[in-house]
């Protein structure tokens, strides 16, 4: 079964969110995957390790797509992602955006906000 662009883009990042890093990496990257975090060397590895990280501290996250846009070889996913930070429950809103070459992800940016105590917005963040 061929998945679709938004399909391998949100596959992708449950698996990472759930600890299934090599899995998410070994099915829907391409050889030449780089981002655009700014915690991690701009290469494949680094960004692996640190989700690796991520999903030992934090094995019970929650994430949660609200949507998925797709305009040509890109993809954006907005997501709730909910878990421990300095051991409290957390909330935090995440966009990724993923260039697509040839069925995979080529190339990633992320960005998160964390939901503020107290959220002042009625209309909250999703």
């Amino acid at each position: 079964m061929n998945l679709s662009q938004k399909q391998i883009a949100v596959r992708f990042l449950e698996l990472a969110a759930a600890g299934e890093v090599d899995e998410a990496y070994s099915n829907y990257t391409a050889p030449n995957f780089k981002h655009h975090n700014p915690y991690y060397a701009g290469d494949a590895t680094s960004l692996k390790e640190g989700m690796r990280e991520s999903a030992a501290e934090n094995p019970n996250k929650v994430f949660d797509v609200q949507h998925v846009i797709e305009d040509g070889t890109l993809v954006a996913v907005h997501s709730k992602l909910e878990m421990q930070m300095n051991d409290k429950p957390t909330i935090v809103a995440v966009v990724h955006i993923c260039r697509f070459e040839n069925g995979k992800i080529a190339e990633l940016w992320d960005i998160g906000q964390v939901q503020p105590e107290p959220l002042v917005n009625e209309n909250g963040m999703f």
